[in-house]
């Protein structure tokens, strides 16, 4: 019998086979490992240079020298989250010459003043800043910037975008029907104000919890207490309603919970304090407290940029109080002003939860030296070390700083401006508001957050801390970005519509036979408060 031949093998694909090869190559003992390339701090090339070589060259080393610090810090950080975004030298000059490359290739005529306004970005950061945007590149995120989100590029420079502001100063008519105080309250109105206090006889009722209690200003002189009722139990987080299920035609609509616990909106508080606290919202009581005032003409005013404010405050025995303020200037968010202020009455509670003042913080406090300015700023003399805040004497003193950077035509940003207006008693004729350049569909009084704007419209995450609270300079920065957003929109529509910009003004598509050639009139175009349900949103 013949034998049987073993059946010939199946030829393997191509692919395959050269697969099976390179695997098997790698895993000989001589195979090595490609080298990683060396990179050194030299600009890499774009089509349409924006600047000469050498300009960017130095600009390149000292945005990395900004960065050097901040990624040692991260190295030596015991937060192993933090600690693990740290990078070699190599991979630091590469993500040094990425960001500048991309703001070489996106920011044109621009492009110095970006590049610088980076460099003291960074120089100003803080080493949660610093984890917060490397977590985000290293997502696959590049700029500062979330995914669909680019880096704001107005084209215009500085100088021009603060022009452009006028655009969108806020028409105050009717605003006084939805907290803002447009008007210093008259004396005959802070005197009806104090008739009925002294009728109420202390008597406010709770912020937190509703319960209605009394307070003592002075202390009771039986046993000194500040205060009646046994303590407050409340929720710190507001209700919501769930997102709407499918079943919920069947089942029902999901009934409304608690933020803070997720529990039902009728369930028992899930925290508690010693105290009642109140808040008034009366211009007039406001005004019995600590009087408002209108800003003064300012000969020393900031020039050529806008100033955005934020204020912090904590419940004291008059309400709701300044308890830190802080001032950057616009667009550039270098800070002017961050300091705590004592108020006026004795603290219940400093609101820590969303203040972001501690105990420690606030009664530890060096005093504001008013012989040297510039302890409203403690970055400015402690340079890249964590600020140790200062305390003003009073919430008037506090004001007088903000003051000295305003004057009545000063472009004067923020959200929700009524809060931190009345906080500091101010009347200013000349706002820039994102809850009016970013309304809700209902419309005022609903407000949109700010968290929930800087998120949409920026891709980035602001007031992440928790119970630690918000960073007043951190929206302060945040809620400048968003009115740089809005501008660039505006911007844009108006450059597609024929208009251009030159360095004294911007100019229509057909000049107007009244003003020759001359730059126009940017009308604002914010609306008065209405009802916006039968507007668009901008």
């Amino acid at each position: 019998m013949r034998p049987v031949s073993p059946p010939q093998k199946a030829a393997l694909p191509r692919q395959k086979a050269k697969l099976l090869s390179t695997t098997n190559k790698a895993a000989t003992p001589t195979a090595k490992p490609p080298a990683i390339q060396k990179e050194s701090l030299n600009p890499r090339p774009v089509s349409n240079e924006p600047e000469k070589w050498a300009i960017r060259a130095v600009l390149l080393e000292k945005l990395y020298e900004m960065m050097v610090p901040l990624n040692k810090q991260a190295g030596e950080s015991s937060d192993p989250e933090l600690k693990a975004l740290h990078l070699d030298e190599n991979a630091l000059i590469r993500a040094a010459l990425d960001e500048e490359l991309a703001l070489a290739q996106s920011q044109g005529k621009v492009y110095k003043n970006m590049v610088k306004l980076r460099i003291m970005a960074y120089k100003k950061m803080k080493i949660e800043e610093w984890k917060q945007h490397r977590l985000t590149l290293t997502k696959g995120l590049g700029n500062g910037a979330e995914e669909g989100h680019a880096p704001i590029n107005t084209g215009l420079t500085p100088e021009q975008e603060t022009m452009f502001l006028q655009r969108l100063i806020a028409n105050q008519t009717g605003l006084d029907k939805h907290g803002y105080v447009t008007a210093v309250p008259t004396e005959a109105e802070i005197e009806q104000a104090r008739l009925g206090v002294e009728m109420s006889a202390g008597y406010e009722v709770c912020d937190r919890c509703g319960t209605r209690f009394q307070v003592f200003p002075e202390r009771r002189v039986e046993d000194g207490a500040l205060t009646t009722g046994n303590g407050c139990t409340y929720h710190w987080g507001k209700p919501f309603r769930p997102q709407y299920k499918r079943t919920e035609a069947i089942t029902g609509r999901a009934e409304m919970r608690y933020g803070c616990c997720q529990e039902p909106k009728d369930a028992k508080g899930c925290s508690t304090l010693e105290t009642h606290v109140f808040k008034i919202s009366e211009a007039k009581r406001l005004a019995l407290v600590l009087p408002f005032v209108a800003t003064p003409p300012n000969p020393n005013a900031i020039k050529g940029k806008a100033v955005c404010f934020d204020c912090e405050m904590g419940y004291t025995v008059y309400g709701l109080e300044l308890i830190r303020l802080t001032a950057t200037s616009w667009p550039d968010g270098e800070p002017l002003i961050d300091v705590l202020v004592r108020p006026l009455g004795t603290v219940l509670d400093l609101n820590t939860r969303f203040s972001g003042v501690t105990p420690e913080q606030f009664f530890n406090a060096p005093p504001y030296d008013s012989n040297d300015p510039r302890s409203a700023n403690p970055r400015a003399v402690d340079g890249d070390k964590p600020p140790a805040l200062r305390i003003t004497s009073s919430p008037a003193e506090a004001r007088s700083l903000l003051l000295s950077y305003l004057a009545p035509e000063t472009p004067l940003l923020g959200h929700a401006l009524e809060n931190d207006l009345n906080a500091v008693r101010l009347v200013h004729p000349t706002i820039v508001d994102t809850v009016l350049l970013f309304p809700v569909r209902t419309g005022l009084p609903a407000r949109p957050s700010l968290k929930g704007l800087v998120k949409a419209l920026l891709g980035k995450e602001i007031q992440t801390a928790g119970a630690a609270g918000h960073d007043s300079l951190e929206d302060a920065r945040a809620t400048g970005e968003l009115v740089r957003v809005k501008v660039d929109r505006e911007w844009r529509r108006l450059k597609n519509s024929g208009w251009t910009v030159k360095d004294d003004g911007f100019y229509p598509p057909v000049p107007n036979e009244s003003q020759g050639s001359g730059p126009a009139t940017l009308e604002p175009i914010t609306p008065v408060a209405m009802d916006r349900s039968k507007t668009k949103s901008g």
